[in-house]
């Protein structure tokens, strides 16, 4: 009897240790996917809705707005007929402006400018009215020769959030 317990006892490590070399196998080939930051965000220019109203981006344009570096950006609507988003600073139609340190990394959506990897986002209804983005996110690609690439999404409430690509053309 002990000696078939000894067999037994045998075969059930040897199934162990296949179980376990089965394990580890696929625990690696699991986690050598982690660690690779490349993220595939969608391939559109920046649109949403602003005042429940589809908004659609055609350029922007950022002007230096505090000596801390601070831009404020303003990402033009398809409606505005500028050929050169450096001539119109305060643009009279719907608008989403940015307030950010530009660089290349990530931002997140702040009521406030804080720190340097915040981005405040306002959605500009009119001259007298402007709503703060609550969450969302931005991502800087390239900077380069005064003109910035990136990734914006920001959300208030279904009726006032955009996501997409921008260019915008640092003017001063």
């Amino acid at each position: 009897m002990s000696k078939n317990f000894f067999i037994l006892v045998q075969g059930v490590i040897h199934k162990s240790r296949k179980t376990l070399v089965v394990l580890l196998i696929g625990t690696a080939s699991i986690f050598s996917g982690c660690g690779n930051d490349d993220i595939q965000l969608p391939d559109q220019k920046l649109e949403g809705k602003i005042d429940g109203g589809e908004w659609n981006y055609q350029s922007a344009n950022g002007y230096l707005f505090s000596s801390d570096f601070q831009y404020q950006v303003r990402f033009l609507s398809d409606e505005e007929s500028v050929s050169d988003p450096c001539t119109l600073p305060a643009p009279t139609l719907k608008h989403v402006k940015a307030i950010f340190k530009p660089a290349e990394r990530s931002f997140f959506v702040a009521p406030q400018v804080i720190d340097d990897n915040q981005v405040q986002v306002s959605f500009e209804v009119s001259s007298s009215r402007s709503l703060i983005a609550s969450s969302g996110f931005m991502e800087i690609y390239a900077i380069d020769n005064l003109v910035v690439i990136g990734y914006l999404q920001a959300v208030l409430d279904d009726d006032h959030t955009v996501e997409g690509l921008f260019e915008i053309r640092l003017c001063n």
